[in-house]
């Protein structure tokens, strides 16, 4: 390698100045063509032996190789770290990207020139023809020290300046144009075009032009690496220049190329819309949308800049879109706003500018589809991979929207709660996938579908209250994806609820509270409330035997909310905690609901329950002539915030009497001065009188007369014995009787005294098949009865009706699976419709038959159970028909 000597003379780099420009003075300076220049410096070399081609490097200002800076330094006494600072790689990472092996200028990033250069022509004057290197980033468009912008082309020759490389043959002028003109005589060298750069006339600007601020705010953003304009300002994110300067490239050259005159027009500020005019004027050929390749001219790329300025230099993201929303062609806003907004996947758009994009959008999406893109955000994204998100988010929704958040987006005049709440469900399901309603509705275990959810949002919006319903959905999703959830909602979907609240447990609660438990119907609405917190699903979903189907029996839960007292709610509470204890379900609350804190700031459309006196409410529920429709009129709330606050917080019980306010020691002495034990015994056991009632007769609470008879020695009967009722038929005896020995029911109702339409009624209640009525035979009942005479004796509690053979040959399939649910998809039915059936056979049998499945453990038979399925087994290999 040949050593480097130190030039005979140099001439200093001057600040700002570029490498190639700095070379082409030191070879002015010298008299010597660069390809006399270079070698000294060290950076040409012969390819191979007799070649007389030099590999002048030709991309020397983009990026220099340390041990050509070093060569460099040794040759002109100038610092390294000055050398690499002349070159582009001063702006890697910041403006743009190099690629080191090649030396070349990303095409993603290509805000800085391969070759080409714009100019100022008074820089050049003053520095005698010195280039500065700012000049070749693409986003360079005005000069702030003189207040104008830059120059693109030579006037003499049209061609941008340093395009190509030096003649090496001729010695450089610096502050002329190189650009080889046309060759005169043939065999001649080529001329250059010569013409003084300094004398190129650009438009000039007032000091606070628009355009001058934009070009000192995106010098700003090269220069400290980030962003804290406009949107990028909004946001906690902290963004790249490289980012930033990739967002503004990607929507000015869309902006340039796809938006109509007039609306880019309007959209520039006032100063700029001259220039752009003005341009028009004298380039008549961009007249209308102007093509993104024109967009690389000074005053064309400078109004671009000034256009995304005004879009990203809103407040926000929605703003921003609003203002880019503005830009759409009237006559045809469907194919302008998919050109504007079509760049989302160019490289190394920000998510932000993705996020004003899908703002843009927001007027010509469905409600659905808002939701998808997050468009109530404060920063709109794109739907997540489908199934991912939507899997995780249903385990923490309900299928029923929770009733307090239900309450507080319900618009006062809008769907029923029962229609409201599941397509509520749905919806926050929805915010940020891409599954289809119908999966997500299916998940949520098909309370409503997509037809129904598309018509209520359909319905928020024409009302004008989808802004703000789907901003709370959108935080909500965004809560429960940030946290934690305490209840499994799919769990409790699943759960088996055949067996939840037992009278008996319903007559201890109403006893402890001190209520009275009222006919079938109020057990059958404590149950189906009890269902829906549970569960999250809604009542005609609950098991048959107390699912409320019909709208009829409606009106009943509204009653019940204010028949509840504190003491009824605990005690109910205590029932469900221990039925999901039970079902392998521990440590998780009974309900829960997430902070109503969350809709903060948002004027929602329904009742804030937190508004509502409490105190006056329980006062007027408890009025004798107070309705809780009469109470929701008073207080100027809906029927569904009175129901849902009355279940949160119940109103207390009326005092009783004055003359029953006694302590335990007071009452027991007074029913003994009114009850002597011989007394008590006859009205008990001989009249059959209830301990209420004697207790009603003496003036003191049932719960003093138990006490008292356990004095006595009265022994109390059960509550499911035959109580104070005479004539008691038992379901065993008489199925017995009837079914297996014939015998009819009028010789047994004589046998128990009783008629045999009594006996009649008896066997319907106990679910035995009446062979005979008035006379007439039913063939039915009659193969029935057959069917159970010949079948083992623990399954003849099972024939109350057709398809009893049916239902038991199911159980005995079902029990060979894992789980329920695994079982109703194998037998090609629903999993609650086998629930249904399951729990109706295990009324019939009058035992539990199955251990329901849990997280550790599979489904498995109880003893009673494996005894059902081998006299199930053992009964059909013949293959008895069925009824």
């Amino acid at each position: 390698m040949r050593t480097l000597r130190s030039l005979p003379i140099t001439v200093p780099p001057l600040p700002g100045e570029a490498l190639d420009s700095w070379f082409e003075a030191i070879a002015h300076r010298l008299r010597t063509p660069l390809s006399d220049l270079l070698p000294a410096l060290g950076l040409a070399r012969r390819v191979e032996a007799g070649d007389c081609r030099r590999d002048i490097p030709a991309r020397w200002a983009i990026l220099l190789r340390d041990h050509e800076a070093v060569g460099i330094s040794h040759a002109t006494g100038v610092h390294p770290e000055v050398l690499h600072a002349m070159t582009l790689a001063h702006f890697d990472g910041r403006a743009l990207k190099i690629k080191q092996e090649t030396r070349q200028v990303s095409r993603w990033h290509h805000w800085g020139r391969q070759a080409g250069s714009r100019f100022c022509p008074s820089c050049l004057d003053e520095t005698k023809g010195r280039w500065k290197l700012s000049w070749r980033l693409g986003w360079m468009f005005a000069c702030l020290d003189h207040h104008r912008l830059l120059a693109d082309v030579c006037s003499r020759c049209g061609q941008m300046p340093w395009r190509r490389l030096h003649q090496q043959r001729y010695v450089p002028e610096p502050g002329k144009c190189a650009v080889p003109g046309q060759r005169e005589e043939r065999g001649r060298r080529h001329q250059r075009c010569g013409h003084r750069l300094s004398g190129v006339t650009s438009i000039e600007l007032d000091s606070g032009h628009t355009l001058l601020a934009a070009q000192k705010l995106l010098t700003e953003i090269a220069e400290s690496d980030s962003a804290g304009f406009g949107v990028y300002a909004s946001v906690p994110q902290r963004f790249s220049a490289l980012e930033v300067l990739a967002d503004l490239r990607a929507l000015s050259s869309r902006l340039l190329a796809d938006a109509a005159d007039s609306d880019l027009i309007d959209v520039l500020p006032h100063d700029t819309r001259a220039i752009y005019e003005g341009v028009q004027e004298s380039l008549p050929e961009i007249a209308g949308t102007v093509p993104a390749k024109r967009s690389l001219t000074a005053p064309v790329q400078a109004i671009g800049i000034a256009a995304v300025l005004q879009v990203l230099g809103q407040s926000d993201v929605h703003a921003a879109g609003r203002e880019l929303r503005g830009l759409i062609d009237a006559a045809d806003p469907s194919e302008t706003l998919k050109r504007l907004t079509g760049f989302h996947r160019m490289h190394g758009i920000t998510a932000l500018l993705s996020g004003v994009q899908l703002t843009a959008q927001e007027p010509m999406l469905r409600p659905s589809d808002q939701l998808r893109y997050r468009l109530p955000a404060s920063l709109p994204s794109r739907p997540s991979p489908r199934g991912s998100l939507a899997d995780q988010r249903v385990h923490k929704i309900p299928s029923c929207f929770w009733p307090g958040w239900s309450v507080l987006l319900s618009p006062p005049h809008g769907a029923y709660s029962r229609t409201f709440r599941p397509c509520l469900s749905a919806s926050l399901a929805l915010v940020g996938t891409r599954d289809d309603l119908r999966v997500i509705t299916r998940r949520l275990g098909d309370v409503t579908n997509r037809q129904m959810t598309s018509k209520v949002l359909q319905l928020l919006q024409a009302q004008g209250h989808w802004a703000v319903v789907s901003k709370a959905l959108v935080r909500l999703a965004d809560h429960l994806d940030a946290y934690e959830v305490p209840i499994d909602y799919q769990r409790r979907r699943i759960l088996d609820y055949t067996d939840l609240l037992p009278e008996t447990r319903w007559r201890q609660v109403c006893e402890d509270a001190g209520v009275q438990p009222g006919q079938g119907r109020r057990l059958t609405v404590a149950r189906c409330t009890l269902f829906e917190q549970l569960s999250g699903l809604p009542a005609h979903l609950a098991p048959a035997h107390f699912a409320i189907t019909r709208p009829m029996d409606r009106p009943h839960v509204n009653y019940f909310a204010a028949f509840l007292t504190p003491e009824v709610r605990d005690g109910l509470h205590r029932a469900g905690a221990d039925f999901l204890a039970q079902n392998g379900v521990e440590s998780e609350p009974l309900v829960w609901e997430p902070p109503t804190g969350i809709a903060n700031g948002l004027e929602t459309a329904g009742q804030d329950l937190e508004k509502i006196d409490v105190g006056h409410l329980h006062q007027m529920i408890r009025s004798q002539t107070m309705t809780t429709e009469q109470a929701a009129r008073e207080l100027g709330t809906s029927h569904e915030a009175i129901r849902v606050l009355l279940h949160r917080s119940p109103a207390p019980a009326q005092p009783r009497p004055r003359s029953r306010r006694r302590n335990d020691g007071e009452a027991i002495r007074i029913a003994k001065q009114a009850l002597s034990p011989d007394e008590f015994r006859r009205l008990y056991c001989a009249e059959r009188l209830g301990l209420r009632q004697i207790a009603d007769l003496v003036g003191v609470s049932r719960n003093v007369t138990r006490r008292l008879a356990d004095q006595y020695g009265i022994e109390v009967r059960e509550a499911n014995a035959t109580g104070p009722r005479k004539g008691y038929v038992d379901g065993a005896w008489l199925r017995e009787q009837y079914l297996v020995r014939g015998r009819p029911l009028a010789d047994l109702g004589r046998e128990k005294g009783l008629s045999p339409s009594t006996m009649t009624r008896w066997a319907k209640i106990h679910g035995v098949p009446v062979t005979k009525v008035n006379g007439h035979t039913r063939p039915g009942l009659a193969q029935l009865a057959v069917q159970a005479r010949e079948a083992p004796e623990i399954l003849r509690p099972a024939f109350t009706g057709p398809g009893a053979w049916d239902r038991l040959r199911e159980f005995a399939a079902v029990s060979g699976y894992r789980t329920l649910k695994e079982a109703a998809e194998a037998l090609g039915t629903h999993h609650t419709t086998l629930i249904t059936r399951v729990g109706r056979l295990r009324r019939e049998i009058g035992h539990p038959l199955l251990i329901r499945a849990t997280t550790a453990s599979p489904m498995k038979l109880t003893p009673i159970g494996e005894a059902v399925v081998a006299a199930i087994h053992a009964a059909t290999k013949p293959g008895p028909a069925d009824a």
